[in-house]
């Protein structure tokens, strides 16, 4: 294709009402465009970006054994009953009812969703383990939907559901998946910093999460560069300038960081 034919034109000037920097960059070189705050389009650059970055991904999660679906981003109100997040995610689910009263949801995330659908295919321990991924658009209504593309309200996700007999197999996969993942980003040229975070709502275990260090980040973790121990603020007992605690060497330093993924049992 000729580039006069090509679906570009550069801004000459940095949208005014975009304070991130990576979307006033992104918008300016027309590599997406705003629809509203939260939103954006994915224009032929930004497209050909995200299309590279999923064939990567596809190609480590293949390499691990497991199989790519994709599920309804619509949702009705009783998948999510069982587990009680329908009330718990109200906050930033999108949820409504259709023209027949019907109470539906669009998927912040799909949990439930892939839970009801292992139930019909795994009959016995033999059918076990089974993992699946989809790359699939999530919605959450964000209420300080900001940094451009990095907290945003209509985004693209990668989530992988692993299902196992017992948890020496899911011990393992989890390292598998720790190093797919990590490999993953340093394929994309992202140095990530594996942190050890709270479980949350899914598991008393530690979750860990694949920090990017940055300025503009959102988070801070506690790292020790010695050893490598990293820690989230939420959960980190010992403080920056402290002595770590894991190599008894090194001195732990804050830094800020941008949570590029996360995996959890």
């Amino acid at each position: 294709m000729r580039f006069s034919d090509f679906f570009l034109k550069t801004q000459k000037e940095f949208p005014k009402d975009e304070t991130a920097i990576n979307a006033r960059l992104l918008i300016k070189a027309n590599y997406i465009s705003k629809l509203m705050s939260g939103s954006y389009s994915l224009l032929p650059l930004g497209f050909k970006v995200a299309e590279k970055i999923k064939n990567i991904i596809r190609e480590e999660m293949n390499l691990l054994g497991t199989n790519e679906l994709i599920m309804p981003a619509l949702h009705p109100r009783s998948s999510w009953e069982p587990t009680k997040r329908w009330d718990g995610l109200k906050e930033i689910m999108y949820q409504f009812k259709d023209r027949g009263g019907k109470e539906l949801g669009l998927g912040p995330t799909h949990e439930e969703i892939i839970a009801s659908v292992a139930a019909k295919i795994i009959n016995s321990y033999k059918d076990l383990p089974r993992a699946v991924y989809q790359i699939q658009t999530k919605f959450r209504d964000e209420p300080r939907a900001k940094s451009g593309l990095l907290r945003g309200r209509e985004f693209t996700m990668k989530d992988l559901s692993s299902f196992h007999v017992d948890k020496n197999s899911l011990d393992k996969f989890y390292e598998e998946v720790k190093k797919a993942y990590t490999k993953i980003f340093q394929r994309c040229g992202l140095k990530t910093i594996i942190t050890e975070a709270s479980g949350g709502a899914f598991s008393q275990e530690f979750s860990h999460e694949f920090m990017v260090p940055a300025e503009v980040g959102e988070d801070e973790i506690i790292f020790c560069e010695l050893c490598h121990f990293s820690q989230n603020t939420e959960i980190a007992e010992n403080k920056a300038g402290e002595v770590c605690s894991g190599c008894k060497g090194g001195k732990l330093e804050k830094l800020k960081a941008i949570e590029a993924g996360n995996i959890f049992k």
